[in-house]
């Protein structure tokens, strides 16, 4: 599927959705033909797997590309009584999606995000909306959760290298957690692995308990495989 492999060129000389354009000329005919290619697309954009930013925009408009496809492949092939998968992104992919934002926006500022800081109150709150569907039994524990790493955040360098450690241990391994279920790639898993039982440590030591917890979930509901591959 040759299209697919070069996804970002498609949408680089048009508007449309390529995506789209694969149905149309009949290169897509399944949800599992569509599912492939958006897991194709994905890998192909993501900022990880292309060494660069170079295509993050692209990237995050993917996700809006392949529910507009999905829905358009579902009314096209499916009847309205036949069993189908919904056309919305299940909770579980939207709430990584936001955390991806988040990240995305805040790392460019080093923790000082206020010039993006509408945009990034604007993906918790989806975030925390995402969650509530997901798995509503969180929502409380992820909302006392989310503050304590805004507090980790927004605390000031100390010790003898002026560095705060938590916060910079903390930020690749959500990254890598937020990598793993946009991709599907083990790759990100296994380094979000690396040195957890000493972040784990650092969060009991530092009363962050909430956060220790609700890390300890995410990482537990990996075992049920990655979002991107639902």
């Amino acid at each position: 599927m040759t299209g697919v492999l070069n996804y970002h060129r498609g949408l680089q000389t048009s508007v449309a959705n390529f995506l789209l354009g694969l149905i149309e000329q009949g290169k897509i005919r399944t949800i599992a033909e569509l599912k492939s290619a958006y897991r194709t697309a994905t890998v192909r954009t993501h900022p990880d797997a292309v060494g660069s930013n170079e295509h993050l925009g692209i990237f995050l408009r993917l996700n809006d590309d392949y529910l507009e496809a999905k829905a358009h492949l579902e009314d096209r092939f499916l009847s309205a009584t036949a069993e189908c998968v919904s056309a919305t992104e299940s909770p579980r992919m939207a709430f990584f999606r936001q955390l991806d934002v988040i990240e995305t926006l805040e790392v460019p500022c080093a923790y000082h995000p206020d010039g993006h800081k509408p945009q990034i109150e604007s993906a918790r709150a989806l975030a925390r909306k995402a969650i509530g569907k997901w798995k509503p039994d969180w929502l409380e524990l992820y909302t006392k959760a989310d503050a304590e790493l805004q507090t980790i955040k927004r605390s000031r360098p100390s010790g003898p290298y002026m560095k705060n450690a938590l916060g910079l241990n903390l930020r690749p391994l959500m990254h890598n957690l937020i990598g793993y279920h946009l991709t599907g790639r083990d790759v990100y898993l296994k380094q979000a692995s690396q040195n957890l039982s000493g972040i784990m440590h650092r969060l009991e030591q530092g009363g962050y308990l909430d956060l220790r917890e609700f890390l300890s979930l995410l990482m537990a509901d990996t075992n049920q495989g990655s979002a991107v591959l639902e």
